[in-house]
């Protein structure tokens, strides 16, 4: 498979794992399917819309390629008929989350690089396609977004997209490089889920 079919699977995959953990998201907020397909959609598109956007590529990708509204929409279709059957849908919901971060981080990286832009910019975009549905799907369904918690999860994105534009940098194949880096991304989130690992709060302040 070439670089730039690999890319795109990965793609539509990230696509379905966002769009499962909005549409999860949904189920938490006993919303009907049409909630289930708006959260999801929002989730799977809203980082790499904000990606495109800052970068100037339009239409964004999600016009261009039908094929990833067609996933988003289907993957909420199949978890609003499935997901009573889920017991553990918080803990379920975390994974799949960190899963879609780890792969937009990676592949948002990537689509910078080739846009032109510096190792540091691609990066950030990494963060940015990583983290921004996510927050979308918070503030619709009236949750604190992760990255705003003390959880290391925009941390993870960075390391991931990091680190994938250090492996293209050094002339390692994209395929490969985008698939370290989004098993580096996942790995942080990964441990920080099960250690339960946070950022540190700033010291508190002597009272007056």
């Amino acid at each position: 498979m070439s670089a730039e079919g690999l890319i795109e699977v990965l793609d539509l995959i990230g696509i379905a794992v966002f769009a499962a953990s909005g549409a999860l998201a949904a189920a938490r907020k006993s919303m009907d399917i049409f909630g289930f397909v708006v959260i999801a959609t929002v989730t799977a598109v809203g980082g790499g819309s904000l990606r495109d956007l800052t970068l100037g590529s339009l239409p964004v990708f999600w016009v261009e390629n039908s094929q990833v509204l067609m996933v988003a929409i289907a993957t909420a279709v199949i978890v609003f008929f499935t997901e009573r059957h889920i017991r553990s849908r918080l803990n379920l919901l975390r994974w799949l989350d960190a899963l879609g971060m780890a792969l937009f981080a990676s592949i948002g990286a990537k689509i910078a690089l080739s846009a032109g832009t510096s190792g540091l910019i691609a990066a950030m975009m990494g963060v940015i396609t990583a983290v921004f549905g996510g927050v979308i799907r918070d503030v619709i369904c009236n949750e604190i977004p992760l990255i705003l918690q003390r959880e290391v999860y925009a941390t993870a994105a960075f390391v991931g997209a990091a680190s994938t534009v250090g492996f293209i940098s050094i002339s390692l194949e994209t395929n490969i490089a985008v698939v370290l880096g989004t098993l580096i991304g996942f790995t942080v989130r990964a441990v920080a889920i099960v250690y339960g690992l946070s950022l540190p709060r700033p010291p508190d302040r002597p009272s007056n």
